[in-house]
């Protein structure tokens, strides 16, 4: 009877037996780095706003894409140097390493949070925003270019909602654990907000042991993921030595994929829609929090709060409805789920924009908020796995590369156009901001159809042959 019910566990959502522990490593590993982003998330926009100024976010938006080239450039040779799991290492050992250095910089006294000036000359607040950018740009990158590396299709129909799944019960570990210690603990936030970066950093260490054990327990034919790629990759001749110039080609490599290739640069534009459209209305909220809030902690309090539900939406989404979904529409059919979703929410925003949904604690809470607790719930829980599914029949050049192009770069580029279209508007009267945003809104959804159902035809043809998406350019 016992083995019975072990069996039902491991085929629980059509996981057999064989791949049972590969999807829970992986759920794991993704466990424990969205545990890390739940808490590190909401520091980095109110440490921001209280040192530097909310004001000042649109730039450092703006900023970051710069910032963000370079280091592209340097995680698409850590491919060239290291092996897939090794990538991930890399991604903990350096984040992990950043988070002790901002915990002793934030608890002293005079660089720290216990300075309450506020300042754009505060370079710790304007260097703590870059460094959460760097890991909110690698943060899912890395974990689906190594998940999609070990998958096939199948097995990515059957198990990717689990993986986020595991991911969205630690986003509400981490942001309810928050969200209570900020309400509840009589501890100043000079004290409790730098703690949790040192713990952020324990769990970035806990995802990288996970790997270990993930490539030491799992039998190697479980990872080779999809076969086409596999065995294309197998037979690939060992590179020769490259001078200055070829290593900086291949260092952009991934940036030329993605404008030549049609299939990648479909990719790229789903990531710049959705991206756009979140940077629109997530000024409105911390303007409007901002005020409301006055304090690094109390503001924290309320991202906490709003990170906690937006996990919240994604793990019902993930567990109940990803999986079921794609198992039963399939992926291709997927994609049209999340912006013809979103593009109701917009719309609903639109016009009942202060209508309050909730009061939680005696804080309402309006139609804009539940908004974009939905659209980034629907993302993480829905859109995010079902995307992941394009890149399984590409190449490694374009699940590694050209991916940490069109995740990293991408979503600072769309973050960089949202803010300077949210600078065009800021003066501009709310009426017209919001009559604004959903017109811009809409047309990138609207567009986000249209390449979806391209993708989707694309990426089934090459299923059903078992061809390569991008191999024939790379033995050009």
């Amino acid at each position: 009877m016992d083995q019975e019910k072990r069996l039902s566990l491991r085929n629980l959502w059509g996981i057999n037996e064989e791949n049972f522990y590969k999807v829970l490593y992986l759920a794991l590993i993704f466990f424990f780095l969205n545990s890390c982003y739940a808490m590190w998330r909401p520091l980095k926009t109110s440490i921001f706003a209280k040192m530097v100024g909310p004001q000042f976010v649109p730039d450092a938006k703006i900023l970051g894409w710069i910032l963000i080239f370079p280091l592209v450039l340097l995680y698409t040779k850590l491919i060239d140097w290291f092996r897939r799991h090794q990538i991930v290492y890399s991604f903990t050992l350096f984040h992990g390493i950043g988070g002790l250095i901002f915990y002793f910089i934030l608890s002293n006294p005079k660089y720290g949070i216990a300075n309450t000036a506020t300042d754009s000359h505060r370079w710790v607040g304007w260097a703590f925003y870059f460094f959460m950018e760097s890991f909110a740009a690698f943060f899912t990158t890395t974990f689906w270019a190594f998940a999609d590396s070990v998958s096939n299709p199948q097995e990515a129909k059957q198990s990717f909602g689990m993986l986020v799944t595991g991911s969205k019960v630690g986003g509400i570990l981490g942001s309810g654990l928050l969200y209570l210690a900020l309400t509840h603990l009589s501890i100043a936030d000079s004290v409790l907000l730098p703690n949790v970066l040192l713990l952020g950093t324990i769990l970035l260490f806990l995802a990288a042991c996970m790997v270990y054990l993930l490539m030491k327990e799992v039998p190697e034919k479980l990872l080779h993921g999809y076969d086409g790629a596999y065995q294309a990759e197998k037979h690939k001749t060992a590179k020769k030595s490259e001078t200055f110039m070829e290593s900086l080609k291949g260092s952009i490599s991934g940036l030329l994929i993605v404008l030549k290739n049609p299939y990648v640069f479909g990719i790229f534009s789903l990531v710049f829609f959705y991206d756009f459209i979140i940077t629109i209305f997530d000024l409105l909220i911390l303007l409007s929090a901002n005020k409301t809030y006055e304090t690094a902690g109390e503001l924290t309090a309320f991202y906490s709060f709003y990170t906690l539900c937006m996990h919240g939406v994604g793990l019902s989404i993930a567990f109940l409805g990803t999986v079921p979904l794609q198992r039963i529409l399939g992926a291709r059919a997927s994609l049209f789920i999340t912006p013809i979703f979103s593009l109701m929410l917009v719309l609903t925003a639109f016009f009942f924009p202060t209508t309050t949904v909730f009061t939680f604690w005696g804080m309402p809470f309006d139609v804009l908020f539940v908004t974009l607790i939905l659209l980034r719930g629907t993302n993480y829980g829905l859109n995010h796995p079902t995307r992941e599914m394009l890149y399984i029949p590409t190449t490694k050049m374009i699940k590694f590369k050209a991916k940490a192009w069109t995740d990293s770069f991408g979503t600072r580029f769309a973050k960089l156009s949202g803010s300077f279209f949210n600078k065009q508007i800021a003066n501009t009267g709310t009426s017209y901001i919001l009559y604004a945003s959903t017109l811009m809104s809409s047309t990138l959804l609207c567009c986000w159809i249209v390449v979806a159902y391209f993708l989707g035809t694309r990426m089934q043809k090459a299923i059903d042959t078992n061809t390569v998406i991008g191999e024939e350019a790379e033995n050009k």
